[in-house]
This record gives C-alpha cells, structure tokens and sequence, in this order.
C-alpha cells in the first residue's frame, strides 16, 4: 500500500484510514509498521476509534512536536499511555473515552502540559484521578460520564476554579449547580458583599437587560440602516454603561441577536471586590451560557465596567 509522503490529520475507522479528511486507505490492522509511518508526518491530529489500541503501539508518537488533538477511544490504553502524550509540547485535547484500562494514576505525567480538553467518559477514572486532572495547569474542561468518580469527589476539585467539570449523566444539574456554587464561593476574595450594594447592581443590570432586549427587538424590525439604531444605542451606554468603548464591539460596531443577547439570563451569585466594584454572575437560563459582570459605583450610582464570558476561563468580552 502506497501513502502519500504527507499528512496533515489521521483517522481511522471500521478499517478505514483517511489522510486529510479526504484520502482513504484499507487499512484492516494497525500494526507498529503502520503507527511508525503515522507518527513520521506532521499530523496536528490523529484519531483512532473502537481499535485495540496498547500503550505500546502509541510509543512511536512520544514527543511528536506537531500534535494538538488525538483521540484513541475505545481502545485498550491503560494510564502508561500519559507519558506518550505528555511529550507532545502542543497537545491541547485529549479524548481517551471509552479506554476501559484506565483510572487516572498516570494523569500526574501531564503536569507540564498545555492541555485545555480531556474526555474520559466511559473508564474507569475514580476520585484519586480525578484529583491529578484538577492538577494540570490548563486544563479547563474534563469530561467523566459513566466513570467511577463520587459526587465527593468531585467536590474535592472545587477549589480549582479554572477547571469546568462535563457531567450529564454521573451527576444531575442540581449537584452540579451546587459544585459551580462552592467553585465560586472558594475562588471569592475574602471581602464581605455589600448586600444593598449588591441589589442596587443587580437592579442596573436587570434594567440593561430589558432595554438591550427591546432594542435588539427594534432591530430586528428595522435594520441597521434605520436612522434611529446607533442613537438609541449609544442613550443605553449612556445610561448604563462605564466601560470605555473598544473597536468591533458594541456601541462602536453594531451587531444584535434575534433571540435576544440578554433576554434568558438569570443572576446566579454577587462577589465583593473592593467597596466600589463587586461581580454579578449570571447564567442564560436555555444554554446555561455564563457571564460575569463587573459593576463600578460612579458617582452616587453603578454602572457596567466590563463583562466576562466563561470559556477557557473567564475571558473579557463586549458587552
């Protein structure tokens, strides 16, 4: 079988290997001859599933230098594989669901990796592994359905409030709900909030919402060529907002949602950060979507200084 001298990404399914998301080759095994061939060409990723893929036959790919997404699911990789990808000085995701073989207590190899994503669903990730992912530096997201994690131990990770645990199965929304609680109450600076401070701000903001929803409802209807789209705009800044305006956010570049940016959002929780700026954390009650909005006294009054949407952690946006 002749492969191409190049690749970019690798897949291989039901004996399928395709190169490029297009060139498709029989390839019924994945011996080591043809793991050696792979893990030669620059592959960003390479994904592999329901294969019997060991620890061993990944070796070749150790420090592969180009590697930001692999997947080996429903494999059969136990927790030596950590090392292999622990080599990969780009790896950024990680989906190991389905590998039955491991439990977590090879996750301290990834240390010193950049990983952002993880998926462990359906292995037999316990609450000690768990604790180790907490550990990885970036990582943000871990996904563990149908694992042998407890609700205590994931409680156990909640003062690690850069990490957002995937759960849809292992835990119901309730709990859940609780975790993301205590992750706030434990990442909270330790100043006490200012409860009327707290409700005059959420008052602000509940008037923001409702005057942002109306107009993005008049824009809907009128277009961005009406004449009155950018005033009426620029009034609720005036009113409302403190932040100075930045290029290609709103008032300065004009955008608006049909459903309505603000229109589900429901406040979650208020955190005090000096006497004269607090957050208000609020979550879009359809996507369970989440922002967190600083608010400045100005003057006698509060007005939005800037909003955060959660990501890869808390990353500044417009409002």
């Amino acid at each position: 079988m002749e492969l191409p001298k190049r690749a970019r990404t690798a897949d291989w399914e039901n004996g399928i290997l395709t190169l490029d998301g297009e060139k498709q080759f029989e390839v019924p095994e994945l011996t080591p001859e043809i793991m050696e061939r792979l893990a030669g060409y620059t592959l960003v990723g390479f994904h592999v599933k329901d294969y019997p893929v060991t620890d061993e036959l990944l070796v070749p790919f150790a420090g592969h230098k180009n590697m930001v997404n692999i997947g080996v699911e429903k494999g059969a990789l136990t927790d030596d594989c950590f090392p292999v990808f622990a080599a990969m000085p780009k790896l950024r995701y990680l989906l190991l669901d389905g590998n039955a073989g491991i439990n977590g207590s090879g996750l301290a190899a990834l240390q010193g990796c950049k990983l952002d994503l993880l998926t462990l669903n359906r292995t037999r990730l316990d609450d000690a592994g768990l604790l180790q992912a907490a550990s990885i530096p970036k990582l943000s997201h871990i996904q563990m359905d149908h694992t042998a994690i407890t609700y205590e131990g994931l409680l156990a990770i909640a003062g690690n409030n850069y990490i957002k645990p995937v759960a849809h199965v292992q835990f119901t929304q309730e709990q859940m709900e609780h975790f993301s609680q205590l992750q706030r109450e434990k990442a909270k600076k330790p100043v006490q909030l200012d409860e009327q401070a707290a409700a005059e701000c959420r008052r602000v903001l509940s008037a923001f919402f409702a005057e942002m929803t109306e107009w993005e409802q008049y824009m809907e209807q009128a277009g961005f060529e009406d004449a009155e789209a950018v005033p009426r705009l620029l009034a609720i800044w005036e009113k409302y907002v403190s932040e100075k305006p930045r290029p290609g956010y709103r008032p300065l570049g004009l955008s608006y949602s049909a459903q309505g940016t603000y229109k589900g959002e429901q406040f979650l929780d208020a955190e005090q950060i000096t006497k004269n700026k607090l957050y208000l954390y609020t979550r879009e009650k359809n996507t369970g979507f989440d922002r967190r909005f600083l608010m400045k006294r100005v003057g006698e009054g509060w007005r939005i200084d800037a909003v955060q949407e959660r990501l890869d952690g808390w990353q500044r946006t417009g409002l």
